[in-house]
């Protein structure tokens, strides 16, 4: 029962979640941090089942330090997501199947260059400028289009992410009381919960 959403502004990127853990009609906790820090200018935002969820996460923040251990290089966010895209591509293919989550990749290259890219499950990966995944993906595509311009300023993209917010909390049957919020610029990672 995951909302994971996000945009992309001029010189910066923002992604959201819920902070909610659920089983069956019950809620374990409300402040479960499903962004992940690749490293201090990328993050990893995440839904699906809880254990895929996290083994996944896991398995893609290792194999991203172990890269940069080996290489002594940083992958840009290009590189990044296609390499995340072939883990989503090489599970399908396994013997254990498919991991049972999708993601929102963004963060801020060294030339400062904001990107925000949608993975699913099934291998596929786009380059967007809005998106959600999970049961944000239902209600707030239409208010992400209508609400987003190009070259947002970081104000103005918290504004439109304190809307999804509001609408989430409106619509949607299940109560998501806690979001966490990430904001990459070129400084690095800003976190707060709203």
């Amino acid at each position: 029962m995951d909302s994971i959403f996000g945009l992309q502004g001029g010189d910066f990127v923002i992604v959201a979640c819920d902070g909610s853990i659920a089983h069956s009609i019950l809620k374990i906790k409300e402040t479960e941090d499903k962004i992940l820090k690749l490293d201090d200018h990328k993050i990893f935002g995440i839904s699906g089942e809880g254990a895929d969820r996290n083994s996944f996460g896991e398995l893609v923040h290792k194999n991203h330090s172990l890269i940069r251990y080996k290489t002594g290089a940083y992958m840009n966010l290009k590189e990044t997501a296609h390499f995340v895209r072939s883990m989503y591509a090489q599970a399908i293919r396994s013997r254990d199947g498919p991991h049972q989550c999708n993601g929102l990749l963004g963060g801020v290259d060294s030339d400062g260059t904001p990107s925000l890219y949608w993975l699913d499950y099934l291998g596929s990966l786009q380059k967007i400028t809005r998106g959600a995944q999970g049961y944000a993906n239902y209600f707030l595509l239409g208010l992400l289009d209508n609400q987003y311009k190009p070259n947002l300023t970081k104000e103005e993209g918290i504004e439109i992410i304190k809307k999804c917010i509001k609408e989430l909390q409106t619509r949607f049957l299940i109560a998501q009381n806690k979001f966490i919020v990430k904001i990459v610029t070129k400084q690095g990672i800003e976190a707060f919960t709203l």
